[in-house]
Formats: structure tokens, C-alpha cells, sequence
């Protein structure tokens, strides 16, 4: 009987396990009301839902909050998508939610919202991976109904566009409830053919019943997973599927898918003879800088020949010549005008002239010293004075002293 008895734990763990591992519970989708909703400061929302049979109470944790683009207010009619759980702590039954929804948009719009986030969550729809297209394809992939009109329309479209290219249809159904595993079975056929380049996987427009498969995860996943580029061309340009998101390119539509796909055969012919024209355009620009380089190195080996260098010397000679002379001649006569400037100086100067204009040099009889002011002589003194047609000898009969403030520099005349 004792090895009946368990612990709360166990009991608590053992239900939890019976739930989660329960197919319906652990991905329920529930209805109610929100009578109770509220984000705490960890980021994690706990709320109610009830109807008027019961309630079950709920929570989301901060990452998937994050992630929801509809957040419910209390009154709020909703349709959430989570786990029918048990938290042990409390003993307390939780509904672990995953998405939550208007309950107006119906089923598949919540089921889509709950998988769109999951995948994102996981890095699927990440911009950062998406591959470039090939510019110039060889060998491109579809993977489509073979009686629908995309079939006929991308080819069609390639013909008209880019002929060159090789086509290879997988046929697949891409409507109702096998056509996700045939879809995946023909993208899996495509790529494992040699030197495929890219793949394009669309269908017509339709209700979002008819383009359902495209949003299922296997589909999703496989598109993902393409060692080779992937174009989603699903439905008309209003319509959006998990696909899309997943692909390298999304196309509005399959004929807009082909258009990408391929380049205009008729814009590269433009583009090539654009090329071509830039390339006569280079060619002869090239040749007529040649044709130029030519006749300066033509002109700088005659400017260098010895005849034309005998030329040029020639003339600097004679030049530097003329220079020469103009450069002496202009010397010799600043030297003679500075000549006659010292002469006329020199004149100027000479005590001899002083004299013949009727000055007299005095000195001393006896030494011969200048005597040029009266204070240097005193009474008795035996003085000379010299003119210009002889001298005089002198005696001082006595010495008068101008005032120096009135003295001027005067000559004597002499006495006798």
C-alpha cells in the first residue's frame, strides 16, 4: 500500500506530463472572454478567460509578448493558441499561450498569426539570409500544378524574355490537404537535379482555403532549407502566405515570378551595343592620346637634335652677348658719373680754392699748428697766415672773445 502513496510533487509533475502529452491540449485553441489581463514589469503577461461555463486562467511569456501584434484588452473576445499546462508551484492550472487573436478573424487567420510567429521566432523569415537571384539562370524550377495556367503563363513569360534558359516542371497538386507533401516532394525532386540555378514554387488566386497549403510548416520548412534560391509565387499580389516570408523573392504573382527570374533578352542586346559604342568610344579616345603622346615626343626629339640645340645656344649666346655689353656700358657710365660726382666733391673741398676766394689759413709761427678760433691765441702770440698767392707772418696785439652764443665759424683775415 506505501509504494502507492506519492508525493505532491510527483502528482503534480505526472499530470502535467498527461497534459502536455495530450494531442489536443498541447496545441488547444480556446475562446472566451478576457476578463482579467495584465503585462508585468518582467514583460510577462498573466490574464483570464471565461465563458459561462468557466474560467481558466493563463499567461505569456515575455518573449512571445513581444512578438504579437494583437494585445488584448479585459472584454476583449479573443481566440488564444497555447498549452494546457499545470504550474506546480501553486498546483494551479495554466493555459501557456502562444498567440493571441481577435475571435472575429477566425480559425485559420489564428492558426496562421500562431505559426508566422513561431517560425520568426526561429529565424526563418530572417532578411539577413535571403540569397540574391542569379542575374544570367541556365536551368530554372517550378514546382506547380501542370494544368493551371501559371504553368503556361512562366513559360510564356521566359520565351518572350530570356529563350536561353531551360524550364523544368515538377508537377505537384497545390490545393487541399495533400498537396503539402506533394509540394515538398517536388521541391525535393528539383533540387536534386544537377546545376539547377533557382526554383520557383506558385499557383493561382484563390480563398485563403486554397492557398492554405502554403502555409503549412512542411512547406515552409522545405522552402527554407533550398541549397538554391527560392521564389514564392502564390495567389495574386493582395495575397500573402507563410511562403512569401520564407522564399528569397516573393512575386506577386507567377507571371511577375518569370519576369524576375530572367533578365530581358532585348535590354541586354541594348545594354551590349551600349557597351559596344563605350568601348569604340574608349578605343579611338585611347588612340588619339597615343596619336598625342606621339607628336610631343616627335616635338621633344627635335627640340633635342644637335642642329636645333646648336640654334638655341646660338641665340643664348648672342643674347647673353648683347646683355654683356649693355650691363658694361651701363657700369661705365654710372662710374663716370660718380667720378665727376667725387671730383666736383673733391673740388669743393680743396683748401686751395678756400684761399683763392680770399680765406686765409692760420698757424702757429713757431709749430705750424692751426689755429682756426680766436681762443687759441693770446697776445704777443707770432702767428702765419697763409693766402692763396703767399703768407704773412703776424704778431697779436691782443685777443678779443665773442660770445659763444653768437659765435659763428668765421675766417680771419690777417693783420699786420
Amino acid at each position: 500500500m506505501t509504494d502507492r502513496i506519492l508525493p505532491v510533487g510527483v502528482v503534480l509533475r505526472r499530470i502535467r506530463q498527461v497534459l502536455e502529452g495530450d494531442s489536443v491540449l498541447s496545441d488547444a485553441w480556446v475562446e472566451g472572454e478576457v476578463s482579467k489581463f495584465q503585462i508585468w514589469n518582467s514583460g510577462h503577461a498573466y490574464f483570464t478567460l471565461k465563458d459561462e461555463s468557466g474560467v481558466l486562467e493563463g499567461m505569456m511569456w515575455k518573449t512571445k509578448v513581444n512578438r504579437q501584434s494583437f494585445i488584448p484588452r479585459v472584454g476583449d473576445q479573443v481566440i488564444v493558441n497555447g498549452t494546457v499546462t499545470i504550474y506546480e508551484a501553486r498546483g494551479q492550472l495554466q493555459f501557456d499561450a502562444n498567440v493571441f487573436q481577435p475571435a472575429g478573424t477566425g480559425l485559420l487567420q489564428a492558426q496562421f498569426e500562431a505559426l508566422r510567429q513561431k517560425l520568426e521566432a526561429e529565424g526563418l523569415f530572417d532578411p539577413s539570409r535571403k540569397r540574391p537571384l542569379p542575374r544570367f539562370p541556365k536551368k530554372i524550377g517550378v514546382a506547380t500544378s501542370p494544368s493551371g495556367a501559371v504553368w503556361h503563363d512562366i513559360q510564356r513569360v521566359i520565351e518572350r524574355r530570356y529563350p536561353l534558359v531551360e524550364l523544368i516542371l515538377a508537377p505537384t497538386l497545390v490545393q487541399g490537404e495533400q498537396a503539402p507533401n506533394a509540394i515538398v516532394a517536388a521541391i525535393n525532386r528539383l533540387l536534386e537535379l544537377p546545376d539547377l540555378d533557382v526554383i520557383i514554387v506558385g499557383r493561382g488566386g484563390g480563398s485563403i482555403e486554397d492557398l492554405w497549403c502554403f502555409n503549412d510548416e512542411r512547406v515552409v520548412r522545405s522552402l527554407f532549407s533550398s541549397s538554391v534560391p527560392m521564389i514564392s509565387a502564390v495567389g495574386h499580389e493582395t495575397d500573402f502566405t507563410l511562403s512569401d516570408f520564407v522564399a528569397d523573392v516573393r512575386a506577386a504573382t507567377p507571371s511577375a515570378a518569370a519576369e524576375l527570374v530572367v533578365p530581358d533578352i532585348n535590354q541586354l542586346i541594348q545594354e551590349v551595343e551600349g557597351y559596344r559604342l563605350t568601348a569604340k568610344s574608349s578605343v579611338l579616345a585611347g588612340l588619339q592620346e597615343r596619336l598625342a603622346d606621339v607628336q610631343s615626343l616627335v616635338q621633344r626629339l627635335n627640340h633635342m637634335s644637335p642642329i636645333q640645340q646648336l640654334v638655341v645656344q646660338q641665340a643664348r649666346l648672342d643674347f647673353l652677348t648683347s646683355r654683356a655689353a649693355q650691363t658694361i656700358e651701363r657700369s661705365l657710365t654710372l662710374q663716370a658719373s660718380r667720378i665727376d660726382q667725387l671730383h666736383a666733391t673733391l673740388t669743393a673741398l680743396d683748401p686751395q680754392a678756400m684761399l683763392r676766394r680770399g680765406y686765409a689759413q692760420i698757424t702757429r709761427a713757431n709749430d705750424g699748428n692751426l689755429v682756426s678760433r680766436a681762443s687759441q691765441a693770446v697776445p704777443d702770440d707770432l702767428l702765419r697766415a697763409e693766402f692763396a698767392d703767399g703768407t704773412l707772418d703776424l704778431a697779436t696785439l691782443s685777443v678779443t672773445i665773442r660770445d659763444t652764443s653768437e659765435q659763428s665759424p668765421i675766417m680771419q683775415r690777417g693783420q699786420s
